[in-house]
């Protein structure tokens, strides 16, 4: 395990007293495994727990459901259970915090079932994971264990995931320098003309050489970056090359180091920026540095958002993003990126239809966040941009620190 046992027992403590705020007294929490980084980061944050298959793989009638499926089973007072659709004996001890580990190898929803009916567990009962669950696995709980009442609180975990132990903020750091040095490789190789899969090859060789891990190295350069986000986006890099004078941008994301996330992002020229070029650029890293200055403990992701629409507004940006993907400034960081968001494109407005959102939470020290930023100049380009950083009483702690411009 990277962390000792007491750093896991103090995250088991926290749960428990966010199922008693909530009133509960046990909750199952789900994740896909096997190659699936996304979605595999909460159970592993409460167990260390990463399966061995190879993806999302089907199911094969009734000798095999829930394959790449685990479940976190969490009673207040106890230690929590795993509940994993491989045996016991293909969990390596060593990286695993919890003893108690049911292997259902042919159903793992049939066993976690008669698990709940063992333990005589009625009524209502928190999960997550409602928004990828297969209805497979569904069915098969509701028929087993008729006595319980499925309640989903998928952001029930967003606030205990936000608070970071010193453990935590030092690893984050050490992934912090790794994430920078994939990025400003890929940068100075896309800004020299060399080939974008040559490129992300020496971004991921650089994190895979640090012992770390990613989901996407991805990129684009050209015309077509203005319109679309990444080239190829089966892999988000292609055998394409920038010309001189061509805008280029690269990300790096992923779990960067032991399953916590980092997702920086620049954008530059290959070559000699144009007047247009430089201005676009240099504009949007403005817009970034004014965002991040709002972020501060007590301030709001509101309060961000309006800062960054009225910056972009006065600049003469507006709500269109060409082919970026993601309507938002910033958000926090994990096991993958979880809320609050800073709203864009409307914050004073904006009216949450999810809990994740939360947009008026106030930041707080220890906090790991980001702010991000997407504009579009027709005929010029799209620039885009993103920062990583620890929230702090007195600023901000840049976990990343490529070059924001390269001229």
């Amino acid at each position: 395990m990277r962390f000792p046992k007491d750093e896991y027992e103090q995250r088991w403590s926290r749960l428990d007293a966010k199922l008693a705020e909530l009133g509960y007294d046990t909750a199952v929490i789900w994740q896909r495994t096997g190659g699936s980084y996304d979605r595999a980061g909460k159970v592993w944050y409460f167990t260390g727990y990463a399966s061995h298959a190879s993806g999302q793989e089907p199911s094969s009638g009734a000798s095999l459901i829930g394959s790449s499926l685990a479940a976190l089973l969490f009673r207040r007072g106890h230690e929590p259970e795993l509940h994993i659709t491989e045996a016991e004996s293909t969990v390596d001890p060593r990286y695993v915090a919890v003893e108690r580990i049911h292997g259902h190898v042919k159903n793992l929803p049939a066993g976690l079932a008669a698990r709940l009916n063992e333990l005589g567990i009625e009524g209502r009962v928190a999960y997550v994971g409602d928004d990828f669950l297969p209805l497979e696995i569904d069915r098969i709980l509701r028929a087993d264990a008729p006595a319980v009442e499925w309640c989903a609180e998928d952001a029930m975990l967003d606030v205990l995931l936000g608070v970071k132990s010193e453990r935590e903020l030092d690893l984050y750091r050490e992934a912090g320098a790794i994430a920078t040095d994939a990025l400003t490789v890929f940068m100075e190789k896309l800004i020299a003309g060399e080939r974008q899969c040559d490129a992300a090859a020496a971004a991921a060789s650089t994190i895979i050489k640090a012992g770390g891990g990613f989901q996407r190295v991805s990129c684009h350069t050209g015309p077509a970056s203005e319109h679309y986000m990444w080239d190829y986006p089966l892999y988000g890099y292609s055998k394409e090359a920038a010309k001189p004078g061509e805008m280029v941008r690269a990300w790096v994301y992923g779990p960067i180091l032991e399953g916590y996330w980092l997702d920086p992002g620049r954008s530059s020229v290959c070559g000699t920026p144009s007047p247009q070029q430089r201005k676009l650029i240099e504009d949007t890293v403005a817009i970034t540095e004014a965002i991040m200055d709002v972020v501060r403990p007590g301030a709001t992701p509101r309060q961000a958002g309006v800062v960054g629409d009225r910056l972009a507004a006065e600049r003469g940006y507006g709500a269109d993003m060409g082919g970026a993907l993601w309507d938002l400034y910033g958000h926090g960081l994990s096991t993958f990126w979880n809320g609050p968001i800073i709203p864009s494109h409307g914050a004073a407005e904006f009216q949450d239809d999810h809990a994740y959102w939360d947009v008026d939470r106030p930041f707080h020290a220890g906090q790991v966040y980001t702010v991000e930023t997407f504009f579009r100049e027709p005929g010029i380009g799209t620039a885009t941009f993103e920062e990583v950083f620890i929230i702090h009483d007195d600023g901000l702690e840049r976990l990343t620190t490529t070059p924001m411009l390269f001229w």
